[in-house]
């Protein structure tokens, strides 16, 4: 295990198995060809050819698409064809900073391969070297990663809030952070990367913020998706990261990403480049 082990394995994917789903000229997400087959029974909603879905050009606006598509998205959750709906509305984007095309329930982003943006924070305490890091373990009943160490606070961008406000909502609801701490949080890089898994394709861009927070802060599981908080030295945190798969699969680019960013990891590391290259890669 090396930290550069991480970074391939979220940079892991072949298009070999995907077609592209546009809407209009836009290039909105890639999906598994034996789903692109089951879209063909919604008639002409979905234009399905070897090579590319289409979304029906006559819908107009992004309300009439994200209206038609959850209809879609209903019937295929209920035969078992997609995942469990989420219930909460993704924007689909073609690129960062882009205006939505249409929004789509969360449960389905990876089925879809839309562009998924959302947002981890490194929570921070002292300084120099003796600098701790707030590391969540995630609750053992969550449906993903159960027990695995993540960033203090992270979510995805759900349609319709601005990245601060998304901010400033995760952090009271996951760690009980107030507003007015939370605020303080510095944004200070994005980490992009596509990786392939069974279910689709995950093309993930997030910022990444540092927030240091008093000594005396201790943060609080709230909505139950923390099974609890730790603080350790960051010299813990990287070994954890270099040498384990402790952490959520996508946090160890956000911690790779610190320790790069404050000269933990210098050019005299053997991957520095390639890893340096590995955190920002453009989505297909």
């Amino acid at each position: 295990m090396a930290f550069l082990d991480h970074i391939r394995a979220c940079n892991a994917y072949s298009l070999g198995d995907f077609v592209p789903f546009r809407v209009g000229p836009a290039r909105a997400g890639w999906i598994r060809r034996e789903l692109s087959l089951e879209l063909r029974r919604f008639g002409s909603l979905f234009h399905v050819f070897e090579d590319l879905v289409h979304l029906e050009p006559n819908l107009r606006t992004a309300a009439d698409r994200t209206e038609a598509v959850a209809e879609a998205l209903a019937v295929l959750a209920e035969d078992g064809v997609i995942g469990r709906l989420r219930g909460e509305m993704y924007p689909v984007i073609e690129s960062l900073g882009a205006e939505p095309l249409f929004d789509i329930d969360r449960g389905v982003a990876t089925e879809f391969g839309i562009a998924n943006r959302g947002f981890h924070l490194n929570g921070l305490v002292g300084e120099g070297a003796d600098t701790r890091m707030w590391v969540a373990r995630r609750a053992l009943t969550k449906s993903t990663f159960p027990g695995r160490l993540d960033n203090m606070v992270a979510g995805g961008h759900p349609a319709g809030l601005s990245a601060r406000e998304n901010l400033l909502k995760e952090c009271a609801e996951e760690a009980g952070i107030p507003e007015d701490l939370a605020a303080r949080a510095i944004p200070v890089s994005m980490v992009s990367y596509t990786m392939e898994v069974p279910a689709g394709l995950r093309r993930h861009a997030f910022w990444s913020y540092d927030l240091r927070v008093p000594a005396d802060f201790v943060p609080q599981p709230v909505d139950g998706e923390v099974h609890e908080f730790l603080l350790m030295p960051v010299d813990e945190v990287a070994r954890i990261v270099e040498t384990t798969d402790e952490f959520k699969y996508n946090c160890n680019l956000v911690i790779i990403d610190w320790l790069m960013r404050t000269g933990r990891l210098d050019p005299e590391h053997p991957d520095f480049h390639a890893l340096s290259v590995g955190l920002h890669q453009p989505w297909p």
